[in-house]
């Protein structure tokens, strides 16, 4: 009895010794890169992505697997140097799980390379650029949750079709950054096809100080419709240029930086009539899903939420990074694993109803493997309000022509 009891000890102190590295291993985070624009020129985008993560991690308990959710939030500031740095020091260092942001086109580009290194799963709610696409888009482990260039365009042309018929005359202002050169190719296939006559494209350079030339020539060719492919802070200039110049253009179409509360603030009245395109927006009343309730509750009280939490209206990056996140979170449920091949895995069999559209990736018409919520709403600012004019079953309004 005494050697038996010798040997339960011995059992007992060997299955602690097991046991108890097996409990700590257990609640090891589940770390998570948020590479983000906080500061700088694109700062309105990447506080968005930071809120809807930050939600989703409350959502969902703040837990995965039992483990804790550990995002590490680093501000890329909107530069080159830094992005570089930040995903670096994530990946090699900090050896996250996964990564999510950052959202703008250039700062995706040159966060890439670093990525590239390690490859671990890289979810861009973001980036419309198609040289991205093109890049990325075949790659496993990359997952996008946005619209690409086209996407935005098809929709800016169905809405114009639709009310003003073709036939119109087009200006096009470009900036020479990432941006501007990726869109142009696009937004000359779609107007083009859709039957616009483009009568000007002007080059101008990003974050130049004064656009007043370009408006010049655009008076010149007295254009039915003016697109401005610019980031948002040389959109907000070009806005309040071409209001001071009188430019004559009815119609003044934007991509998706009338939606943003940053852009409508900085451009105020001279931003009545701009056209954009856009994900959401507050209000659509879309239904929750049934089953996840709690994680994808309806548009209202997703909204109520998130009023109640940070004080101001959200914004289209505000819930997609939310569902994005949620989704990534909800697949690693569903592995029981954090192994990433199992995780996408998952993520390739979602299909779920959210207040945000349909969580399914799919593969995109530019070939990415992993792409989500393609479909584009267009809206117009009226006196002061963002209104949704397209498509026809969600209008509020109708399009109206720019005022002098």
């Amino acid at each position: 009895m005494k050697r038996s009891a010798g040997c339960t000890a011995t059992a007992l102190a060997l299955a602690a010794m097991v046991t108890w590295p097996a409990l700590g291993q257990a609640q090891e985070p589940i770390r998570i890169g948020a590479p983000f624009e906080l500061t700088g020129r694109f700062a309105a985008y990447g506080t968005a992505g930071k809120r809807g993560v930050e939600m989703a991690v409350d959502a969902y308990g703040k837990r995965v697997l039992g483990r804790p959710i550990e995002v590490k939030y680093v501000d890329v500031q909107s530069n080159a140097q830094v992005t570089v740095s930040a995903m670096t020091e994530l990946l090699e260092q900090e050896r996250v799980d996964y990564v999510i942001g950052p959202i703008t086109s250039g700062v995706v580009s040159w966060a890439t390379p670093p990525w590239r290194q390690r490859k671990p799963v890289w979810l861009v709610p973001g980036s419309s650029s198609t040289r991205n696409e093109t890049e990325l888009g075949k790659e496993k482990y990359f997952f996008h949750p946005y619209p690409w260039d086209y996407d935005y365009h098809a929709s800016l042309t169905a809405m114009l079709k639709h009310y003003i018929g073709t036939g119109k005359k087009l200006a096009i202002v470009y900036s020479d950054g990432a941006y501007g050169r990726a869109h142009l190719p696009h937004a000359k296939e779609a107007f083009a096809g859709a039957g616009y006559r483009i009568v000007l494209e002007e080059l101008v350079r990003e974050g130049a100080a004064d656009y007043s030339p370009a408006l010049l020539k655009v008076r010149q060719a007295r254009p039915d419709l003016l697109l401005g492919l610019v980031q948002t802070a040389d959109a907000i200039l070009l806005t309040k240029q071409a209001k001071s110049a009188n430019v004559g253009v009815p119609y003044l179409v934007g991509t998706v930086y009338a939606a943003l509360n940053e852009w409508q603030k900085a451009t105020g009245a001279a931003g009545d009539g701009w056209l954009s395109v856009t994900s959401y927006m507050p209000n659509l009343k879309r239904p929750g899903n049934p089953k996840y309730p709690k994680l994808f509750p309806s548009s209202d009280d997703w909204e109520k939420a998130f009023r109640a939490r940070y004080n101001r209206e959200p914004e289209f990056l505000d819930p997609l990074n939310y569902v994005a996140a949620v989704m990534l979170f909800m697949a690693i449920d569903r592995a029981g694993s954090i192994e990433k091949d199992k995780v996408v895995a998952e993520l390739e069999k979602m299909d779920e109803p959210t207040f945000y559209g349909r969580a399914k990736y799919t593969k995109s018409k530019g070939g990415t493997l992993h792409q989500a919520f393609s479909a584009m709403i267009v809206m117009q600012r009226q006196n002061g309000k963002s209104v949704v004019i397209y498509p026809p079953e969600v209008a509020k309004g109708k399009l109206i022509t720019a005022g002098p």
